[in-house]
């Protein structure tokens, strides 16, 4: 099975080498024709709407629109402050064990 799958991606690389050295590619063509031709490019004008505050400020117009946004005052509820809430385990001792060295730390047999 391996043989036969080495055997089938050898051809198929094989196979793609003669594809890809067989193209007939010319990149020279694009550029011969482009640089034969004259580009004419037109002058820049400005135009009445670029100027015009009416289309660029719309800043101004958007505040006066929606007007200043109001909002509540933050307060302190009685849930934010209160011990029951916070400290539900807090009469739970939380308890460690000891580190310690085991036998397959420092056997050489798992190290090697």
């Amino acid at each position: 099975m391996k043989t036969n799958m080495k055997q089938f991606t050898a051809g198929t690389f094989i196979a793609l080498l003669l594809l890809v050295g067989n193209v007939n590619a010319e990149g020279t063509e694009a550029k011969a024709k482009a640089a034969s031709r004259e580009i004419i490019e037109t002058t820049l004008q400005v135009e009445k709407w670029m100027t015009d505050e009416s289309i660029w400020n719309t800043k101004s117009t958007f505040i006066y629109e929606t007007g200043p946004g109001t909002e509540t005052s933050l307060e302190l509820e009685n849930w934010m402050t209160s011990a029951e809430i916070w400290n539900i385990n807090s009469n739970v001792e939380e308890t460690e064990t000891e580190l310690t060295v085991e036998n397959w730390m420092i056997s050489e047999n798992v190290w090697k």
